[in-house]
């Protein structure tokens, strides 16, 4: 029996540190190369690299923190497409993580400064030009779909500073060193598009966005997070039902006189495409609308049922707008 545990442990570290092993020949060496490929071959294989992430469930929060993101994925799928045949729902479940391994990739390539030779176009551009010389800032909410890292990047055309928000949970210790340093690596690319402005990560960080927003420019703010326990929800309808986000873009809006406003950005017909909502327009709405398009491409969508949803309201009513 000794000699069985013996064996068993000797098993499982090696299991371990295969994995560790797999990760970091991922994220640090795969991704690298694939950025160094021509653009074609490399958006192929990052989306061939999904299907194999899909097939294994394997999102970095899964070998993280033990997350079990594939199963809430499918969950949700269940929820929002229940008349679907099953081989479309494992068409949705497979292009969820053949969207995020884009991400990824187009991340990396960020990275090498190779976006910035990549076609842009820009719709409801003019809506959000006009917002910007009437009160000179602007709150964007984005969500976490299609290629919304790039989105964020490609803003740097509005011919203003840009702060965007991030994370550090990335760096929390039970995330593998090679995706703290991918992300981390995201982030300061992301930084050089933006006018002068950066990505922070949005714990202790309130306060900088309060004194960059009073100076005028564009903030980013992931909005398709839940809220925390404590916090009032702000409600939009979404997908169908009155459900509660994060507040922190609302209250930001409200205290600084910034219109809120929403940006997806997909790859569409060989060029990435931008998308603003329209000023007036309730920002979520819109991220809702663009969603249910495209439900495969948010990465996300696993977080659907952390959302409170609004007691007493029918999914129809008028959520709060901006």
């Amino acid at each position: 029996m000794s000699q069985q545990k013996t064996l068993a442990t000797l098993g499982t570290r090696l299991a371990h540190r295969l994995s560790k092993g797999l990760i970091f020949l991922d994220y640090a060496l795969l991704l690298p190369l694939l950025a160094k490929l021509p653009v074609r071959w490399g958006r192929s294989l990052a989306r061939a690299r999904g299907r194999l992430n899909a097939k294994w469930g394997r999102d970095w929060r899964r070998f993280s923190f033990g997350d079990t993101v594939h199963l809430r994925t499918q969950q949700v799928i269940e929820q929002l497409s229940a008349d679907l045949r099953p081989a479309s729902k494992q068409r949705l479940y497979q292009e969820r993580f053949e969207y995020q391994s884009i991400e990824e990739y187009e991340a990396a390539c960020l990275h090498t400064g190779q976006t910035s030779r990549w076609p842009v176009q820009y719709l409801g551009l003019e809506g959000v030009m006009n917002v910007l010389a009437k009160k000179g800032r602007v709150v964007f909410v984005t969500s976490h779909f299609s290629s919304s890292i790039l989105g964020t990047a490609f803003l740097g055309t509005l011919g203003v500073p840009v702060l965007g928000m991030s994370s550090n949970v990335v760096d929390r210790v039970e995330v593998p060193p090679s995706v703290s340093r991918t992300y981390r690596r995201k982030y300061k690319a992301m930084g050089r598009t933006l006018n002068g402005g950066e990505i922070l990560d949005r714990e202790g960080n309130t306060p900088k966005f309060v004194r960059f927003l009073k100076k005028g420019g564009a903030v980013v703010i992931v909005g398709d997070l839940p809220p925390e326990p404590n916090e009032t929800p702000r409600w939009a309808n979404f997908l169908g039902k009155i459900r509660g986000f994060a507040s922190g873009a609302q209250r930001l809006s409200d205290m600084l006189d910034a219109p809120l406003m929403s940006f997806v950005c997909q790859f569409e017909q060989g060029q990435h495409c931008v998308k603003f909502s329209s000023p007036g327009e309730d920002p979520y709405v819109f991220l809702s609308q663009q969603i249910e398009r495209d439900l495969g491409q948010w990465w996300a969508m696993d977080v659907l049922n952390a959302y409170p949803l609004q007691n007493n309201e029918e999914p129809g009513a008028q959520a709060k707008g901006n």
